[in-house]
């Protein structure tokens, strides 16, 4: 759900794969063909990266609780520990690009703050996009009473439902994936490491080779699946004729990093994919990656500007 650079950005030509589609524009399009290569199934090889979360005292009833063992309890534990405090402050840093071959790379980046909180549940995301020409533009963000506001550069404010794509894949909102990670949980490894702060508790999902016709249907897929069907509009648009089944998966990774000081609250998220789209006897890359680190707790509110309303 990255705001402004990556493929699933409804509304907006993301910088990487606009370069792309005039490639494919310009080169035309020859009938794709052959054989789509099997779909391995999902799996969840473990791998640990030390790393800090945000300070705080462990709460008396956390500690008290039954030791989690299964991923599926990490995720109750982490979850029950995000709701304790009245909001939570995250940093985002993400990057996205679509490359043809022959072309030279291209893509943006971006960065923001995220003001999230629990009770009322309403999230403040403020960013920037940057493109590979240097070109930045603001992105402001709000979700309030389940609908979702944003606001590009000196755009108008658009609004929607969170269940249109475009308005979800312009909000990043750890507390929510969190409460979809459940979902499918009990695909994730569960590893151990020390961090500079105490210990952490990584939980990794990895999966390869889904054609996209196949990943639509699996859970730990969905968020893929929905952020790069714009870019993929956007390349058939210009004349790419691959079908959802010759679409693969190269490669998705989720991790998720526990803080076990303090509960197992949420210290950092991790997502990152890369599709292959079949053109002309080669491939369109076009790849995501997006990481979410807790800042601490956050006591203020979030508020609707009226100019939103």
């Amino acid at each position: 759900m990255l705001s402004g650079i990556r493929p699933s950005r409804a509304g907006h030509r993301v910088p990487g794969v606009a370069l792309v589609v005039a490639a494919v524009a310009v080169t035309g399009c020859s009938p794709l063909g052959g054989e789509s290569k099997p779909a391995r199934k999902q799996h969840a090889p473990t791998t640990a990266r030390a790393g800090s979360g945000p300070t705080g005292t462990p709460r008396s009833a956390a500690s008290a609780a039954p030791e989690p063992r299964t991923a599926a309890q990490f995720v109750a534990r982490a979850r029950r520990a995000m709701k304790d405090e009245r909001g939570w402050t995250f940093v985002l840093r993400g990057s996205e690009s679509a490359v043809m071959r022959g072309q030279a790379p291209s893509g943006a980046t971006y960065t923001a703050t995220v003001h999230r909180t629990t009770g009322p549940e309403a999230l403040r995301q403020t960013g920037t996009v940057t493109t590979g020409k240097g070109e930045r533009k603001s992105e402001v963000v709000y979700v309030v009473g389940g609908t979702g506001y944003v606001k590009d550069g000196a755009g108008a404010w658009k609004k929607g439902p969170l269940s249109d794509p475009g308005i979800a894949n312009d909000v990043e909102d750890p507390l929510a994936e969190l409460d979809a990670f459940e979902a499918y949980a009990k695909s994730a490894k569960v590893n151990r490491r020390p961090g500079a702060d105490g210990a952490l508790v990584r939980l990794r999902v990895e999966a390869s080779g889904w054609r996209l016709s196949a990943a639509r249907g699996r859970p730990a897929l969905k968020r893929a699946v929905r952020e790069v069907e714009p870019a993929l509009a956007q390349l058939r648009k210009a004349g790419v004729t691959a079908a959802d089944g010759q679409v693969t998966l190269k490669g998705f990774t989720e991790t998720w990093d526990l803080d076990a000081a303090h509960g197992y609250r949420l210290a950092s998220h991790r997502y990152a994919f890369t599709f292959l789209v079949p053109f002309q006897g080669g491939d369109i890359t076009v790849s995501q990656e997006v990481r979410a680190d807790n800042r601490g707790v956050f006591t203020g509110r979030v508020t609707l500007p009226a100019d939103a309303m």
